[in-house]
C-alpha cells in the first residue's frame, strides 16, 4: 500500500531525530516558519525578497516537545541563540576554521544560506543576544540547522556536533582566535 502522507518517511524521520537530538543536547531551537510580509496596501507594492525570512514559531522546545513538534511535520529547525551562541566566520571560512582549530576552539560549523559559515558556541553574556531580547528570525541573528528544507534557502554542516562531540567552544576565545588570524592576514 502507497503512503499517502505528504512528505516522505524517511526525511520526516530525520527530521524528528534530529531536532530531538538538538534539543537533548540544550541546543535552543525552535520551529521556523515564513514571516508574513508587511502589507503595503496593494500587490504591486509588495516587496520581492530573493529569501524569504523565517521565523520561530514559539520559544525553545525541550526534548520531547521537540519530538512531538516534528512528528507529522518536517518543519525548519531554527537556532536561536542564547545559552548557545553563533558567531558569523563570513563567507567561505576556511581561513577562520584552520584559525580556530589551530587555537584549539573548533567547534560545529554551519554553512548556512548564502554560503556564510556560522560557528556555534558558548554564549557570552555581554556580546551579541541580549537575554530578555532573544532573535526571533532568521534576520535578526537565528540560524537555519541542518537537515531543513526551505525553497533557496540551505543549510549544511561544514563541521558536525557529532565531529566535536558536541562540545562548544568559548565565545570569548574563539574570537580572540579569529582577531589573531585576521591580524596575520
Amino acid at each position: 500500500m502507497l503512503s499517502t502522507h505528504p512528505y516522505p518517511a524517511g526525511a520526516l524521520t530525520e527530521m524528528r531525530c534530529t531536532a530531538t537530538e538538538y534539543a537533548a543536547h540544550g541546543w535552543p531551537i525552535c520551529r521556523g516558519v515564513p514571516a508574513l510580509p508587511a502589507r503595503t496596501g496593494t500587490l504591486e507594492d509588495q516587496p520581492v525578497h530573493a529569501v524569504a525570512d523565517l521565523v520561530c514559531r514559539g520559544g525553545p522546545v525541550s526534548e520531547d516537545e521537540a519530538f512531538e513538534a516534528w512528528t507529522n511535520r518536517p518543519w525548519p529547525i531554527l537556532l536561536r541563540p542564547g545559552a548557545i551562541g553563533v558567531l558569523d566566520l563570513g563567507p567561505g571560512g576556511s581561513g577562520a576554521e584552520a584559525a580556530l582549530r589551530s587555537a584549539g576552539c573548533l567547534g560545529p560549523i554551519v554553512v548556512g544560506p548564502g554560503s556564510r559559515w556560522y560557528l556555534i558556541g558558548d554564549h557570552a553574556a555581554d556580546v551579541g543576544v541580549r537575554v530578555g531580547d532573544p532573535p526571533r528570525s532568521v534576520r535578526e541573528g537565528c540560524v537555519l540547522l541542518p537537515p531543513s528544507q526551505v525553497p533557496r534557502q540551505i543549510s549544511r554542516w561544514r563541521i558536525t556536533p557529532q565531529e566535536t562531540a558536541w562540545s562548544v567552544p568559548d565565545y570569548t576565545s574563539a574570537l580572540a582566535a579569529l582577531n589573531g588570524q585576521t591580524r596575520r592576514d
